[in-house]
């Protein structure tokens, strides 16, 4: 087996990775999504219990989650090369690094262009250059016809990671929601996650729509969320009294894989249909 040595920002160095890796674990559900897209599926052999895209990675091995490695069920699977991200998993990734395991970290995207780079970088180091090109050219053509779709909308995203938290300058979520033109009440906050959201700047900004990511295996109903947002005092939000609550399902736009255009897109489809009512 021929390797080829890639500079890895992460890590700060070289990283010698397979030609062509043929047992490849991913442990991000944005890498495991575009590996498969790539044409890369049938060398993946693991994945974390947090992949369920495209549907085929569901039945294949888990080796942890998002933050934890079970290291018997990932030697077993004898990988040549593990795939993690940056950020949150940086924790993870080191881990494996001192454990001696041969893994290359792709990078948490900050736009939507961002998103595109990443399928470029993943394509490269698993040896599928070219369906990555040919994947993220498809995605690009899609984009154009968004821009703009929501001008001027006021718009507040929330998600449920562990208690309310909604997205600043640095992330690649509100740089999706500008792309399409929306306005939103964190946008100079120069961070990527807002941590437990201001309730007064909300009902300050006074959204126009909430759009409402339902985490993943919650049984989120628009009444349950309603309630939510009127047991921290924003019962008197515009947007909830007019009935303009969007519930977007579990890895829409928080999913930074190839499926973060098709979320746009029906987030597009969305909200214009509760502007409608």
């Amino acid at each position: 087996m021929g390797y080829v040595k890639l500079y890895s920002e992460a890590l700060g160095r070289e990283v010698e990775v397979p030609e062509r890796p043929s047992r490849i674990v991913s442990l991000a559900p944005a890498i495991t999504e575009t590996l498969f897209l790539i044409g890369a599926g049938p060398r993946v052999v693991g994945v974390s219990v947090f992949c369920s895209k495209p549907p085929e990675a569901r039945r294949l091995p888990k080796v942890g989650s998002y933050y934890k490695v079970n290291y018997k069920a990932l030697e077993e699977l004898e990988p040549d090369l593990v795939l993690t991200t940056t950020g949150a998993q940086s924790g993870v990734l080191r881990e494996l690094v001192e454990k001696g395991y041969r893994v290359y970290p792709i990078s948490l995207p900050i736009s939507v262009y961002g998103v595109l780079d990443n399928i470029v970088k993943t394509g490269i180091v698993v040896g599928e250059l070219r369906g990555a090109r040919r994947l993220a050219a498809q995605l690009a053509s899609r984009l154009p016809p968004l821009r703009g779709a929501l001008e001027g909308v006021r718009l507040y995203y929330e998600i449920d990671l562990g208690g309310p938290v909604s997205v600043g300058a640095h992330s690649y979520i509100l740089d999706a929601l500008e792309y399409l033109g929306a306005e939103t009440p964190f946008s100079k906050d120069r961070i990527p996650w807002v941590i437990n959201p201001d309730p007064e700047r909300i009902r300050e900004f006074d959204p126009d729509v909430i759009v409402y990511e339902v985490k993943p295996f919650s049984k989120d109903t628009p009444e349950r969320v309603k309630r939510l947002f009127e047991q921290r005092g924003l019962g008197g939000l515009k947007a909830l009294r007019e009935g303009r609550l969007v519930l977007l399902p579990p890895d829409s736009l928080a999913h930074y894989g190839p499926s973060l255009i098709e979320a746009m897109e029906d987030l597009v489809r969305r909200v214009r249909e509760a502007l409608a009512r």
